[in-house]
């Protein structure tokens, strides 16, 4: 893998993405449509594909296209997973939402995204309306790791389709703290979910 050691041994160790590993024990069933929001290297999209089985469906996006690049060296194909490269946004009404930049920080698995909304001109993400249509994809599991994006849940009121039925989001509080993680949470609360379950920063909300 082209990865350095640290990384390499993390991975080996089985220590990556286990709060997401945790929550996703509790809702995937085989032949689920999963989307994943953030794939990096494509572990947690492997299991995913596993658990959902031939029947399932899997659509994982990752901004990075390194890490997609190595995410596709690393994994054999799998039938039922497809990764796609590019920005992603975990509501139907995303269509003005714009990333002008991305950037790689710290560890060689990070990346951010930095989000804005444009008023007046269409932004360059998908959401989960121009999934649906570009890709033929209504997810019942909606998996989001976009490290600071779900702050944009401030202003754009999250609407999501009601065969939706379970939500993992990682919250990232370095960024806009806890009081910002608490107004986040409530959002998604008032869009029709609860709160399932709490792994570290990741959080299963599920239909109410």
């Amino acid at each position: 893998m082209p990865l350095n050691f640290g990384t390499k041994y993390w991975l080996k160790n089985g220590e990556y993405e286990q709060d997401e590993r945790q929550l996703i024990k509790k809702v995937l069933k085989p032949g689920m449509k999963v989307l994943e929001m953030g794939g990096s290297i494509g572990v947690l999209a492997q299991i995913i594909s596993h658990k959902v089985g031939p029947n399932g469906r899997v659509l994982s996006f990752e901004a990075s296209e390194r890490l997609v690049e190595i995410s596709t060296e690393m994994w054999p194909p799998v039938d039922q997973l497809q990764r796609v490269t590019g920005f992603v946004f975990p509501v139907e009404n995303g269509e003005n939402i714009y990333v002008g930049q991305f950037q790689t920080e710290g560890s060689e698995l990070d990346g951010r995204g930095i989000w804005e909304l444009r008023d007046d001109l269409p932004g360059n993400t998908w959401d989960l309306r121009s999934i649906r249509r570009d890709f033929d994809f209504d997810p019942e599991v909606l998996i989001v790791d976009i490290e600071g994006g779900e702050s944009i849940l401030e202003d754009v009121p999250p609407y999501f389709p009601e065969k939706l039925q379970s939500i993992i989001m990682e919250f990232h509080p370095h960024l806009y703290g806890a009081d910002g993680q608490a107004r986040l949470e409530e959002k998604i609360l008032k869009s029709g979910f609860r709160v399932e379950a709490r792994a570290g920063q990741c959080i299963l909300f599920t239909r109410a």
